[in-house]
């Protein structure tokens, strides 16, 4: 009997181990390839995709987005505005006042899915948060696009509704918007 538990035991430790390890295989192919210091990402896993993303730079604070509130897309939702320019296979992404805290240090990356886009804007400060918030622009850079259609959509978003089409056969420059819920 204490055999039979003993190899019970066994079987279910390896099996528990074999499946951590195809977990952790499948999450290794959906990490982002950071190159360059980390200012540029590239294909996250999933389908293969030629495009890759550069963050430029964030605005210093713009002030609170209650004094700006007017200006923005609104309260439950991210503006992005985005232009394309097929010579050089660009597109800039402008993410306009996103709020963050006041000692914010406003970064954005990407991971890409095939046709997909996902960017991730965050703040990458680590130390001590200010008491307050304020709102930043973010701009970046997504190259070897060409002129076909691409979905775009927040790293962290659920639902289709978040999933924004940039059809840049069609249309060169625009604004999407996301919900923030």
């Amino acid at each position: 009997m204490k055999k039979t538990l003993l190899f019970c035991g066994l079987f279910a430790i390896a099996a528990c181990n074999f499946m951590s390890c195809d977990d952790e295989d499948e999450n290794n192919n959906n990490d982002n390839t950071t190159n360059n210091g980390g200012n540029k990402t590239n294909n996250g896993g999933g389908a293969t995709s030629n495009l890759s993303g550069e963050f430029v730079g964030a605005s210093d604070c713009l002030g609170s987005p209650y004094d700006t509130e007017g200006t923005r897309a609104g309260a439950n939702s991210l503006a992005m505005s985005y232009k394309f320019d097929s010579t050089k296979g660009e597109i800039v992404l402008n993410i306009e006042k996103i709020v963050l805290n006041c000692a914010a240090i406003p970064k954005m990356d990407f991971k890409f899915n095939g046709d997909t886009i996902i960017f991730n804007a965050y703040d990458a400060n680590t130390g001590d948060q200010a008491d307050c918030i304020c709102t930043y622009d973010l701009s970046s850079k997504v190259n070897g696009a060409e002129s076909k259609v691409y979905y775009i959509r927040p790293e962290f978003a659920t639902g289709e509704e978040n999933v924004q089409v940039l059809e840049l056969s069609q249309k060169s420059e625009g604004t999407v918007y996301f919900s923030m819920y």
